[in-house]
């Protein structure tokens, strides 16, 4: 999404490190869902994720955003 490196920002310990983002809400999925990793997940650093979920946009719509925004900054 926004291209930030754990591991370059933190060292070591942020080796490994996203958070994801389901794509279907939790709340709408059923014991019985199997989540398939592929097509349900998105990797995703914590602060994009808050914002997915505050503004409740799609990964694209905020992929847009972002990729705006880092051309106004860079």
């Amino acid at each position: 999404m926004c291209g930030f490196d754990f591991k370059e920002f933190y060292g070591d310990i942020g080796i490994g490190y996203i958070e994801v983002h389901h794509i279907k809400p939790l709340n709408e999925i059923s014991k019985e869902y199997i989540v398939d990793t592929v097509n349900d997940l998105r990797p995703i650093c914590p602060n994009c994720h808050s914002m997915l979920h505050k503004a409740n946009i799609s990964v694209e719509n905020l992929r847009d955003i972002v990729e705006k925004n880092h051309r106004k900054l860079f």
